[in-house]
């Protein structure tokens, strides 16, 4: 059902402690925090610089991309341009203190100063502009997508996802989410589905402490999904990071991260056919 066959966040083997809590009852929610490992995090690259890579028309080679056929052009940000508030997330990480996904499973982060050029730690710009190449970042692996089950109807979902601290604590940290539910290229849009209405700014701001060194794992705020129009996949987006968005923005409302960075965090950006 997801476009990354690669990513371990489909096949993910609970440790003990994440099994004694789903026998204790413990159940989806906003703010519900289990420690799925609270020792034994693999040791991670520092600094390591984190950008997406959903496709992004106003990148370095002035090229439009698009995500599949007839889709108009993508113009979700992922390429950094610093001052300028319609700038991709970028996470500075130095050092590196916390990231998406489990890093007892194999979880991982790589590092990249910028989307479409220059030195990347997995090989592989994360976007290739030339090629209409996107979604190349190899350590997306932080949501557990199976757990939205699929979206047949206008109707209420959530997620989970995992997160890993590597050292210190405790932080609070905060995690965005985006998805494009009407195909239309870009994330924000508002509108009505059935009897609902629709956001696709799905997550804000939503506040999760990490009190040390371990992984844990969260469920996003229950929110209002559309049933894809279309055969082709739907691009999604959690930004975790160390400062909050700012609600009003009309560009964080597009999925855009801070002005000049963050420095902490991560971004990962997914095709879903879901």
């Amino acid at each position: 059902m997801v476009f990354r066959p690669h990513l371990r966040s489909l096949g993910l083997t609970p440790s003990r402690p994440l099994v004694s809590a789903l026998i204790l009852g413990l159940t989806l929610s906003a703010t519900a925090l289990r420690a799925v490992q609270p020792q034994g995090v693999q040791a991670q690259a520092s600094p390591a610089p984190d950008l997406g890579d959903a496709p992004d028309s106003n990148n370095n080679f002035g090229i439009a991309m698009t995500y599949g056929p007839p889709a108009p052009p993508a113009q979700f940000p992922t390429v950094f341009w610093g001052a300028n508030p319609a700038t991709g997330p970028k996470h500075f990480n130095s050092p590196l203190l916390y990231y998406l996904g489990n890093s007892t499973t194999g979880g991982t982060i790589t590092c990249e100063n910028q989307a479409d050029v220059g030195a990347d730690c997995d090989g592989v710009n994360n976007i290739v502009p030339n090629t209409n190449t996107a979604d190349q970042d190899k350590g997306d692996d932080g949501p557990v997508w199976a757990s939205m089950g699929g979206i047949t109807a206008c109707q209420p979902k959530q997620y989970r996802y995992f997160v890993t601290v590597t050292s210190g604590g405790p932080y609070t940290a905060y995690v965005n989410s985006w998805y494009d539910f009407n195909q239309s290229g870009n994330w924000g849009q508002i509108f009505g589905c059935g009897s609902l209405t629709v956001d696709e700014w799905i997550v804000k701001n939503q506040a999760i402490n990490l009190p040390g060194p371990g992984v844990y794992v969260f469920s996003t705020p229950v929110f209002n999904a559309a049933p894809n129009p279309a055969t082709y996949p739907r691009w999604a987006r959690i930004t975790l990071s160390d400062t909050p968005l700012s609600p009003n923005s009309p560009d964080a409302r597009r999925g855009s991260g801070q002005i000049n960075g963050w420095k902490l965090g991560e971004t990962e950006d997914y095709r879903l056919q879901y």
